[in-house]
């Protein structure tokens, strides 16, 4: 759909999915103005093919969407073996709120809508350290050396 870059394009990137535009359009401006590249989608299936394209650090996704929805969607992540970003769910729906916290899923956060988007944000920095800090520990355990070629 669209991708913003700030910036010299470096930098981790969220994916946004939502099938209302206005909210995809309202978190991505959101997360833009904290200087965060960002694209948007408006389906799970989109969702997977640019999780499996574009290695996002982080994807927003909605719960209730047609077709394939949020929880499907990170099911169909986790069923396929790869990479599997930090995944923060949101819903209006306090019955999908409560499926989504049981599923047992590797989901990093669970949010209401409507969501607060100076809340949201904190979840989406806080998802990015901890992401940057599973990367830096992963590169430390390899053995790889910086700067180091083979």
């Amino acid at each position: 759909m669209s991708e913003v870059l700030q910036g010299p394009g470096a930098g981790p990137m969220v994916l946004v999915v939502d099938d209302d535009p206005l909210q995809r359009e309202e978190i991505t401006h959101c997360l833009t103005n904290l200087g965060i590249r960002t694209h948007e989608e408006g389906n799970g299936h989109a969702a997977l093919k640019a999780v499996a394209s574009m290695h996002p650090a982080v994807v927003i996704m909605d719960i209730k969407m047609p077709g394939m929805d949020g929880i499907d969607a990170v099911k169909a992540l986790q069923d396929a073996n790869g990479y599997i970003p930090k995944i923060i769910l949101i819903t209006g729906y306090p019955e999908s709120l409560y499926r989504a916290n049981r599923i047992g899923l590797p989901i990093h956060s669970v949010i209401e809508k409507p969501v607060p988007l100076r809340h949201l944000s904190q979840f989406v920095l806080s998802a990015l350290e901890q992401e940057e800090e599973e990367t830096t520990i992963n590169f430390s355990e390899s053995g790889a050396v910086q700067g180091e070629t083979s």
